[in-house]
Parts: C-alpha cells; sequence; structure tokens
C-alpha cells in the first residue's frame, strides 16, 4: 500500500490553540488535558490511502475514555512501521517550535506532534499549567527525550482525534480562522451525535458518500470496508485458483450491493428516513442525552449512556468510536453484519460440512433464513430477552446457527467447553439464567440431565446430533419446524429493541484461575473486531477458505470462525470432531485453508511429525534439506527487519523443498500463520520458519474480544505477540526500570465487564477504560509487544527476588526437547526448583497421557545412550543416562539465568504428563498451577526439607 502522511496545521493568531494541537495521536494524551480542549483546533491532510480503513462519516457519539489523563512520567508512542520517515515543519504560530509529521505504510497508524517552546498560553492553560507546575501542560515528544525512570505509562496505538461536544455543556463557538479547518469545528450532526448517541440515517448517507474516495488497492481484492470493496480484473488472487471442494454459484467478483451502513436487519435500505441534523435549531435541541423509557430503533441503534462498565444483563456501555481509521467505524450489530454478507454473497458457500462421507453446503442466503428461523423457534420455546442459551458441542453449522439465532432473539449466546464437568456447566447455565441448552450428543445431554433439577430457568433442551431417547429433550429439526411455523412479528420485535452498545455473547472463562467468568461482550465488540483485523490482515473478500476446529466455546474460535469469515464472505468447513486427535492434517490437505490459527499444541504436533519424518531422511536429501532450511531462516531474518529481498538460492529451496512441505501440510494456499490462546515456544517458531512457514503470534483475552496484536509476514519478530492491531491501544502500567510492565489495553474491543461479578468487573476495567490484563509485557521501539510473565504467577522468592516462571520453563525446555512440561516452584522459597514431564503419546480417544514416551522423547534418549521407552524405564532405577542429560540440560539453561536467584536448584521427573482429563491443563492448554501444587504437595514439599 503506498505510504500516506498526516500533518497537523496550527492556525495563525491562537497561541493556545496551537498548544490545543498536540491531538492525542496513536494513542497519546498530553498529560491532565480534557478531550474538550483538544476538539476545536484539529487540522489534519490525509491521502486517500488513509480513507481505506472506513469510509464512515467523521463522526463520534462518544469520546474514548481509555487514555484520558496519566501520571507524570515517560509516554512513549509507536508508529507501524520502522521504515517511518520523520521530517520537520514550520509551526505557523507567533512562537518558535518544530512540527514533527511520521509517514508510516500498510496499517493506517499516523503519527503528529508539535513540540512547541514559547507558545503564547491561553488563560485557562495557563492556570493549569501553574497548577502542574511548568512544563507539564503536554507530553514531550518522546523521540527527543531521555528515559528518565519507570514512572508513569508507556502506550501504543492508533490515532485519535475528536470533535465532541459535551452533554449538558454549552457549545463555544469557534473563530472564523479555526472554523476553517476540516477538523476543527462541531457541526450540528456532531453535536447530536456526542449528545444522544443517535445518529440521522440521511446524514450518514451523505457523510459517507462524500468520504467513501479510495485509491485501487494491490492486484487482489482486499476488503477496506463492509461496504465498498475493490474488486480486481481478473477475480482471482496470486498464487492459483481458490476453488473449493463444494462449488458455489456465485462469483467471487460480484459487485456488492449498494446498502447504506446504518441499513439494519429489519428494515429495507429503501425506507427513506428524516432528520433534522441540518437544522439551525439542532444543538440546542440535543444538548443533554435524550432520555426514553424504551429504544425501538434497532438493531443498530445506541442507546445514550456514560457507562464504560456494565455487569448487569441489560446494561449499555459507551462507545469510544474515533475520527479516523479503524476506530471510526460505524457501530453495526451482529444481526446486521449477517444480513450484509447475505446481500453481498448470497449464492456464496457460508458453511461446508462433511455428513455421510460428503461435503453439504449451506450458502450465506440459507445461512441467514436457518438463522432467523432457529430466533423464532427459541422465542417460541420461551427464550425471553438477556437470557442464555447454553451451547454444549463440537463446532458445526447448528453450533453457529443456533449461536446467532440466540443474538437475534435478544438473548445471550453462551458457548460451554465441551470438557466442561456438570458442576462447571451448572455454574455457566445459573450465571446466565439459561433458558435453552443446546447440546451435541447423548453424552454431553447427560451433564445437562444431572444439573437439570438446579436449573430453575430451564425452558428447553435440544440436541443436534442424532435422535434423542430422553422425553422433553427436543431434534433439531423439530426445533426448525418449530421456527418456521411462527411469524415473523415477535422476531421484528426483538430486532427492534437491540442496540450495538448492549450484550450479545457472554465467553466464559478457562477457570484457569477460579470458576469460570461470563465476559460481556457487546454487539459492536464483535462487529468491530471483526472489521479491524479484517482490514489489518488483508481478507480478500469473498475468497477466503478457513477450517474450524478449535473449540468455539473459546473466543479465539469465535471471533476467527464465525465472525471475521463472515465479514470477509469466507466459506468454511468443518473440521472432523476428532480433529485434534489426528483426522485435522488430513482435513487441511482437502481443503486447503487460505488463512490458519492453531493453538501451540497443534503446532508441536506438527513439529514432532516433521522432525520424525526427517530423522528418517539420509544422504543427499538431508544435505539439501539442511541448505534449505538455513535459506528459510535467512529469508524470515530479513523479513524482521523489514527486509523483502529473497537470499542466494531462495528460488531453488522454495522449488525443491518449501513448497513440497506446504502441499503435504496442505498450507500451500495459506497466507497467514497463527498461534494464539497460549504462549509458543521460539524453538518451535524458528523451526517452521526455517522452512518458510512465516509462523507468527497473537495475543489476547476473552475480555478484549479476541485479538489485541498480532504479527503478520510483513511486521513480525520471533518472541513477540506482534503488533497492536490498528484502533486498538497499548499501555504498560508502571514500567520497571526494563520497561516491563503490566500490560493494559483500549478501544472498542475491550469487553462490557463480567456478568453478575461487579467486583471482579472494576478489577479488570479501571475508570477510564483501560482493560488490566494480568500480563507483564514491554514494548521495544517498534512497538512489538513481548509477553513476559503473568503477575498472579510471578514468584517471590524468600530474598525478596521477583522470577517470572515462563521465561525459566521455556529456557528450559528449548535445552530439553524430551520435556512436555516443567512448572517452576519457589514463591517464598529459599531457592527454586521444577515439576518436569516427559512427552509421552496420548489414548486418542480419552485425551489421557500414555507411559509410552513419544518418538521425540525416545530420540533424545538414544542421543544421550538410554534405550528407555516408557516412564516406567526412566524412572524405574532411575536411568542414570537420563537423569544425567537432564542435569546437564538445566546446567545450560542456569547459565543464561539473569542471576543466582533464578538458577534451578532441584528437579524431579513426574510418572504422568499433564493434560485435560488430568486436571492439570485447563481447555485451551494452560498450565492450572494451583491444581499443581496442590496435587503434587508432598513432592514439592520434600524439595525443601532440611
Amino acid at each position: 500500500m503506498p505510504n500516506m502522511a498526516a500533518s497537523g496545521k496550527a492556525e495563525a493568531g491562537d497561541g493556545g490553540s496551537v498548544l490545543q494541537e498536540v491531538v492525542v495521536l496513536a494513542g497519546v494524551w498530553p498529560i491532565g488535558a480534557s478531550y474538550r480542549r483538544f476538539s476545536k483546533h484539529l487540522s489534519f491532510v490525509a491521502t486517500d490511502d488513509f480513507i481505506h480503513y472506513s469510509s464512515a462519516p467523521r463522526l463520534n457519539t462518544t469520546p474514548p475514555t481509555a487514555p484520558t489523563s496519566f501520571s507524570r512520567g515517560k509516554l512513549t508512542t509507536f508508529g507501524s512501521d520502522t521504515s517511518a520517515s520523520h521530517s520537520s515543519s514550520n509551526s505557523s504560530t507567533s512562537g518558535t517550535g518544530s512540527s514533527i509529521s511520521s509517514s508510516t505504510r500498510g496499517i493506517g497508524f499516523a503519527t503528529t506532534t508539535s513540540y512547541l517552546k514559547g507558545a503564547r498560553v491561553a488563560p485557562r492553560q495557563r492556570h493549569q499549567q501553574q497548577k502542574r507546575g511548568p512544563g507539564a501542560a503536554m507530553a514531550p515528544d518522546p523521540r527527543g527525550q531521555e528515559d528518565n525512570g519507570s514512572v508513569g505509562s508507556i502506550i501504543a496505538g492508533h490515532r485519535i482525534s475528536l470533535n465532541v461536544h459535551y452533554d449538558n455543556e454549552e457549545p463555544q463557538t469557534a473563530s472564523p480562522t479555526e472554523s476553517s479547518g476540516k477538523g476543527g469545528e462541531v457541526t450540528p450532526v456532531e453535536e447530536r451525535v456526542a449528545s444522544t448517541g443517535a445518529l440521522p440515517r440521511d446524514a450518514v448517507d451523505k457523510a459517507s458518500t462524500e468520504d467513501s474516495t479510495v485509491s485501487s488497492l494491490d492486484s487482489q481484492q482486499k476488503i477496506t470496508h463492509i461496504d465498498e470493496v475493490a474488486t480486481d480484473e481478473k477475480g482471482d488472487a496470486e498464487g492459483g485458483s481458490l476453488e473449493s471442494p463444494v462449488p458455489s454459484s456465485s462469483s467471487l467478483s460480484e459487485t456488492r450491493p449498494d446498502t447504506p451502513e446504518t441499513t439494519s436487519a429489519d428494515s429495507s435500505p429503501e425506507t427513506p428516513s428524516t432528520s433534522t441534523a441540518s437544522s439551525p435549531a439542532a444543538p440546542e435541541m440535543f444538548k443533554s442525552p435524550l432520555k426514553q423509557t424504551e429504544y425501538l430503533n434497532g438493531p443498530d441503534q445506541i442507546i445514550p449512556t456514560d457507562t464504560i462498565k456494565t455487569w448487569e444483563p441489560s446494561g449499555v456501555t459507551k462507545l469510544k468510536i474515533g475520527d479516523q481509521g479503524p476506530s471510526a467505524h460505524t457501530p453495526i450489530s451482529v444481526p446486521t453484519l449477517l444480513k450484509k454478507a447475505t446481500q453481498k454473497y448470497p449464492n456464496t458457500n457460508a458453511l461446508c460440512v462433511k455428513r455421510g462421507g460428503e461435503w453439504k453446503a449451506i450458502t450465506y442466503n440459507e445461512y441467514y433464513e436457518q438463522v432467523r428461523t432457529m430466533a423464532k423457534a427459541f422465542i417460541k420455546l420461551g427464550l425471553e430477552p438477556y437470557h442464555g442459551v447454553c451451547i454444549l458441542g463440537f463446532n458445526s453449522p447448528e453450533w453457529f446457527i443456533g449461536d446467532l439465532a440466540a443474538i437475534f432473539a435478544g438473548g445471550f449466546a453462551a458457548g460451554i467447553y465441551t470438557t466442561n464437568s456438570p458442576e462447571a456447566c451448572e455454574h455457566c447455565a445459573r450465571n446466565c439464567e439459561a433458558q435453552i441448552w443446546l447440546v451435541e450428543d447423548q453424552k454431553q445431554l447427560e451433564k445437562v440431565l444431572k444439573i437439570k433439577s438446579r436449573l430453575p430457568s430451564l425452558r428447553t433442551i435440544i440436541q443436534y446430533s442424532g435422535k434423542p431417547t430422553v422425553e422433553g429433550v427436543i431434534s433439531w429439526e423439530s426445533a426448525m419446524a418449530l421456527g418456521k411455523h411462527q411469524p415473523d412479528t415477535e422476531l421484528e420485535e426483538r430486532l427492534r429493541r437491540i442496540a450495538v452498545n448492549q450484550c450479545c455473547t457472554l465467553i466464559y472463562t478457562s477457570g484457569t484461575t477460579g470458576p469460570p467468568k461470563g465476559v460481556m461482550l457487546s454487539h459492536d465488540n464483535i462487529t468491530w473486531t471483526a472489521h479491524a483485523n479484517c482490514i489489518n490482515a488483508e481478507f480478500h473478500a469473498g475468497k477466503e477458505v478457513i477450517v474450524s476446529f478449535l473449540p468455539l466455546s473459546h473466543v479465539a474460535a469465535q471471533m476467527a470462525d464465525i465472525y471475521i469469515s463472515m465479514y470477509a464472505g469466507a466459506t468454511l468447513y468443518f473440521a472432523q470432531p476428532d480433529a485434534l486427535k489426528g483426522s485435522l492434517g488430513q482435513t487441511l490437505k482437502e481443503i486447503r485453508p487460505t488463512r490458519f490459527l492453531g493453538v501451540p499444541r497443534v503446532w508441536e504436533k506438527i513439529h514432532e511429525k516433521m522432525m520424525e519424518v526427517g530423522r528418517k531422511t539420509t544422504g543427499v536429501k538431508k544435505s539439501i534439506a539442511t541448505w534449505a532450511k538455513s535459506v528459510g531462516i535467512e529469508t524470515n531474518n530479513r523479513k524482521q527487519r523489514q527486509d523483502f529481498s529473497k537470499p542466494f538460492g531462495y528460488t531453488i529451496a522454495n522449488a525443491v523443498v518449501f513448497k513440497k512441505i506446504r502441499g503435504v501440510l496442505g498450507l500451500d494456499r495459506c497466507e497467514l500463520f497463527l498461534s494464539g490462546a497460549a504462549p509458543i515456544a521460539p524453538d518451535i517458531v524458528q523451526y517452521f520458519h526455517s522452512l518458510d512457514i512465516p509462523l507468527t503470534e497473537i495475543y489476547g483475552m476473552s475480555e478484549s474480544t479476541g485479538p489485541h496484536t498480532i504479527g503478520t509476514e510483513k511486521a513480525f519478530k520471533i518472541g513477540s505477540a506482534g503488533r497492536t492491531v490498528p484502533g486498538c491501544y497499548t499501555k504498560l502500567d508502571k514500567p520497571d526500570k526494563e520497561g516491563n510492565g503490566e500490560v493494559c489495553m483500549g478501544g472498542r474491543h475491550v469487553a462490557m465487564g463480567y456478568l453478575r461479578m461487579e467486583e471482579k468487573t472494576h478489577e479488570a476495567i479501571d475508570d477510564e477504560g483501560w482493560l488490566h490484563s494480568g500480563d507483564i509485557g514491554r514494548l521495544d521501539s517498534d512497538g512489538f509487544l513481548f509477553i513476559t510473565g503473568r503477575i498472579k504467577e510471578l514468584i517471590i522468592t524468600a530474598g525478596g527476588e521477583n522470577v517470572a516462571p515462563v521465561l525459566v520453563e521455556d529456557n528450559l525446555k528449548a535445552e530439553l526437547p524430551c520435556l512436555s512440561n516443567s512448572m517452576l516452584i519457589g514463591d517464598k522459597r529459599k531457592f527454586l526448583s521444577v515439576l518436569l514431564t516427559l512427552k509421552t503419546n496420548m489414548n486418542l480417544d480419552t485425551g489421557d497421557p500414555l507411559d509410552t514416551l513419544a518418538p521425540a522423547c525416545v530420540e533424545w534418549c538414544r542421543s544421550v545412550g538410554s534405550s528407555a521407552k516408557t516412564i516406567q524405564d526412566v524412572l524405574a532405577g532411575p536411568d542414570a543416562n537420563v537423569m544425567r542429560g537432564i542435569q546437564e540440560g538445566i546446567d545450560r539453561a542456569n547459565k543464561i539465568a539473569p542471576s543466582n536467584a533464578q538458577r534451578i536448584q532441584k528437579w524431579t521427573v513426574l510418572p504422568r504428563d499433564f493434560s485435560v482429563p488430568g486436571g492439570e491443563l485447563g481447555p485451551t492448554m494452560k498450565l492450572k498451577r494451583p491444581v499443581v501444587v496442590q496435587k503434587y504437595f508432598e513432592t514439592i514439599e520434600r524439595f525443601y526439607e532440611g
């Protein structure tokens, strides 16, 4: 994408406005400044490239509250391109100063900071300066500052400038000079939006038309906006055809119908609308929020509120809508998102599932109609607004349809982990007052039947696979038949009551640190996050192919499989239920996805199989493979330095090795390779880079609607979680001298709160809207986030030394490839010790670890002179060679420890690997440390006896 640039423009004759021109760019507010002081004097010049991200009008329903104020200290901003060029320009003021403009490429960050000396200060600003002391009125340009300590915060993110009139505040009349700037005037429409959250449809249409100019993209059809898709003449992406095993009757390059951004799921785009936005009296009429007893203009209405978090089922929160770029995207509801996808891709295959050995397809038209039909069935079966529909089963079209039907009907979609016990299921159901359960089969049904008598809200149980054998449980087919006989009246009434700033989905946490919490995600949380990530990852409209296999109860799978696929008009294929037990590989070869997200364990399994094949390769083939891998490493090392040239020999290595490996894996069409949900070992990432598979990491939380940072092929670093998604903000709270602080997140993706958990909500989201992740991280000079630990997992030794266990554990596993898991012990202890488990085979039916060693572990044992093939072989005696090999690996890891206190002194090998059935791992394969400590309490105590 061509370079884009933005520059600040100072208005002559007003020194105060010059100070106010230090706009919040890349997420930085001047210390102690208010939004209103910056809303009148902004003027920016942007190229058409910048408008790629949204054609929405530059209007704000609410100012983002995240970075309102910070204590004194160092504030550092980061753009999105290490090749950004800086040029100085003169400021048109009576004072002296300089302006630094940063030009970035591809992602849409713009950084413009005026650093002024001697500028005239308006009386109100002078008074605030005096109160804070000299030099504290505005944030210094971080590029010209030295690091003077760890006080304050480090933040990164996307630019926001605001045109906002606060409620109950008299509008100030700007001077002719000031109002001539593009961003310096508060229009009647902007007044109305800021005050009521109600957006006149004709105003949006007009502004969208005026602001919709975009330059053509590359030769591929890339998503720039849900209603604006740049099509290519050929209609095909580079690198070959994207034909799917199931043919589609729609063209991939068809033109999307012209529908206004505010077209809702229950209204016709042809319906005329009226507005008084252009009336001079509008500012007077809308100085205060309009309070109503009912809001019936859904599903895309915004209910006025100043609340930034809630725990109430019917609660609403203030939207953090920006001025430009992804954060300015017009809010839409989930029903409208699906309707728009249906209008654009009516006959494109949306969902494909293999049944009876054949792929069965559902088009977007059928998808939309089935969701509406099931929603009507839910209403008839007793689903009330703000009550849950719990879904318990493996990924399937019925899972998707049931999830969206709950939202259409005004309820909460609540995915439940299939590994949950009946008691955990009961906790979730009681929390959301679930009235309907949607279960896959008899196995999952039995869990609900065990707790049925303790669920007072329960109305209906629907089984979507197989024929129900229990009285009172109805089949999926029966529910659909019921819905088809219901009129649309009640459904349309439910849709009219939906608001984009209300909850629609609950993501229950995996319970790693306590009982599951119901994360409340609003329509805007979901649809905006899908929008931002489709743009950032450059999805190709109507051409993407996705495989769904990760648990849909997890936010990553829901966002990637349901919503991003819907936004991109992708075709999604469901893997078999035994995907993680071995069938995923065959599905990938058959489908050949264009994007692939896997948890670390998936990538580790692929790595292990590839290594096993590699060990059998000898002679010339071995030499060629080794050489090619060195070329792959060099290729991806260059990419990390923003050097996209190919090293000598790449063409041969690609033809002989890389293409063949991708083909064998079924990833030959894949453009994005992601690992998420848990940290992945750097050596695994390095291995895939050697095969020219640029595996990167994605980082986020349920509470951030999934992605917050992401690495892409154009911007990644090994060991980092990538850069902040444009439109989102990253702040490091209270960083130490190394720059490590708590990772805090801001933006429209931050969740509303935890359902019916007020205290937990306040703990997670502060009063400025920042989500406190509990993770410790640092930002490098290029804006890449590195996660270095977790606050709750931090070990504080008896000597007061702080130790982040994950770093020590990762170093240990890098030295000892035979290890499956390691858990550091040492909190309030005199020294560190560690529990180790070896890699073993797994029972594919139950998920339980077996006694037999995995091939990679057997190979390592041979390398140290042992013939052990089972854990008992290792522990009986014990095997001296294995024990010596492990100690040598620990010694190597200790040599790179930053201090003596962070060196491991004692260790033991456990007789069984950690697993989900064993309780040591959560559904997302995260280590449950408290469970391990309790389970191996006696073993741990023996470390410290005497």
